[in-house]
């Protein structure tokens, strides 16, 4: 018999019956009807092939197979019973500290938010926020040193699950007075002017490159910098330009006094992420945690199609959103 065509109300009704012996008593006890417990009766003792309870003078007596099968029935129940009630005797206030990896960006745009929510509901809470970047920036979500990872990580491993929290996309910027602030950059003067690349410095080409390159374009990169957080206080000082997220350049536009324009090179947009570990999909700790990190994220940045799992992009996309 398939497991999806049980129905645990029936074995609700088995185990008082086992228990009890009498119909009656069994049903007063699970809070039903006598005729709707000596139903689940029938059906018991259909779906075992067995009676189960039989009549011995003037009451019941419980068969052989009866008697193994109580104690299971009795220990099922009580672990299904555990499982609902393990989320909902969760006490939030309770936690000492949780372990969060992020990407530089996400430590941007994100953490900040998630801390001030998290705060809230758990006070004393201590946040340990790991640095994830490089090849193997999901290796400590896979050691356990982290219990969530954050970012725009594009080598997700199939094994681990992933859901995506907000969409970014890019732009670009010049300080305000620079002297074609006051022009609609078009991909002609953007290709004129010389750029900021923001990539590993494993690779000297960056999703702009990419997207060029398929064009049979080329730009010239003055400034190469292992870090985005410098890119717009040296854009604000000199004549360069700089493509990256919106949300950064959008923060950071009035306090350096830069201006900001729609990107010449259609770029596509990249998904910053929650990655986790499916050995922590049912701790309760865990699960109370992305469900916090998963309202932050649609409070701030709006709903966005999700999708879970691992790796999912194509090469040439996972190559384009790595660098910026």
């Amino acid at each position: 018999m398939r497991l999806a065509a049980l129905d645990l109300n029936l074995f609700v009704a088995l185990d008082a019956l086992l228990a009890e012996g009498n119909v009656t008593r069994a049903a007063r006890r699970i809070g039903r009807s006598q005729p709707a417990t000596s139903h689940a009766l029938k059906r018991a003792r259909a779906l075992f092939s067995d009676p189960l309870l039989v009549r011995v003078h003037d009451s019941f007596e419980l068969t052989a197979r009866a008697k193994l099968l109580a104690p299971r029935l009795r220990r099922i129940l009580a672990e299904v019973s555990a499982t609902i009630e393990l989320h909902q005797d969760f006490d939030p206030a309770a936690i000492n500290a949780v372990a969060i990896g992020a990407t530089d960006y996400a430590g941007w745009v994100f953490v900040p938010h998630m801390v001030q929510a998290l705060r809230l509901v758990a006070p004393a809470m201590t946040f340990r926020i790991r640095a994830i970047e490089g090849p193997d920036e999901l290796l400590p979500l896979t050691s356990g040193f982290v219990d969530l990872a954050i970012g725009a990580c594009t080598r997700i491993p199939p094994a681990l699950r992933s859901e995506v929290l907000f969409r970014e996309r890019f732009v670009c910027a010049l300080r305000a007075k620079h002297p074609s602030a006051n022009h609609r950059l078009t991909l002609q003067k953007y290709l004129s002017l010389d750029h900021v690349l923001i990539a590993s410095p494993t690779d000297g080409r960056g999703v702009v490159d990419y997207a060029l390159a398929d064009r049979g374009l080329a730009r010239n990169v003055a400034v190469h910098l292992p870090n985005f957080l410098e890119a717009p206080s040296l854009v604000a000082e000199t004549d360069l330009v700089v493509t990256m997220a919106e949300r950064v350049l959008t923060r950071l536009a009035a306090p350096l006094n830069l201006k900001i324009f729609p990107c010449p090179v259609p770029l596509e947009s990249f998904d910053v992420r929650m990655i986790w570990h499916p050995r922590t999909e049912a701790d309760s700790i865990s699960s109370w945690l992305r469900d916090q990190v998963r309202a932050v994220a649609l409070r701030v940045f709006g709903r966005w199609p999700r999708r879970t799992g691992g790796a999912e992009r194509s090469a040439a996309s996972k190559r384009r959103v790595a660098r910026k």
